[in-house]
């Protein structure tokens, strides 16, 4: 009979845990169903270089293939003969590995923005939700695929030293056909 005296103070308890559980459900759930099917060629133009100092070309995409363009010159700045590095990321294994440039010239590539199956690759900022008001803490900032609201962090293309501060100088080339 002590139950049925104490049934406000078990909905007083019990509801706030259901919302929490509901509302983490709902957050959540759209990150487990990304699964993309098309792996993606990108570049990190600062991979090694310094401040005055750049690559004298870039990729651009035409007609489905990687192609080098020259980078127009400035004067005080130190151009290189070579290109920047290409990286070819796996979806499937979640990782990131470096490829020549003969090897990337062959691919077939669209250049997107989104993969023939609707994903997008971004930089995505840290949200740490209410609790930013009470400090927040900014490294989990970096790049994500996403599609609708769920979104997933891809390994290997946040570990430059700049991804704290800003997306470094990621460039998404494509998605490999």
């Amino acid at each position: 009979m002590k139950i049925t005296k104490n049934i406000p103070l078990l909905v007083g308890i019990a509801l706030p845990i259901v919302f929490i559980f509901i509302i983490s459900i709902i957050i959540f759930t759209p990150s487990l169903f990304i699964k993309p099917q098309y792996n993606f060629l990108y570049s990190n133009d600062d991979y090694y270089y310094n401040y005055n100092q750049r690559y004298s070309n870039t990729y651009i995409v035409e007609n489905n293939h990687v192609l080098l363009s020259p980078l127009p010159t400035t004067t005080g700045i130190k151009y290189q003969s070579d290109n920047p590095p290409l990286f070819l990321y796996d979806v499937k294994t979640d990782s990131t590995h470096q490829i020549d440039w003969s090897e990337a010239k062959n691919l077939l590539i669209d250049a997107g923005p989104s993969s023939p199956d609707g994903y997008i690759v971004k930089y995505q900022y840290s949200n740490d939700g209410i609790f930013e008001l009470f400090g927040s803490n900014g490294n989990q900032n970096g790049y994500v695929i996403s599609k609708g609201n769920g979104s997933k962090k891809l390994n290997g293309l946040n570990s430059n030293g700049y991804s704290y501060y800003n997306s470094g100088n990621f460039k998404f080339i494509g998605w490999i056909k």
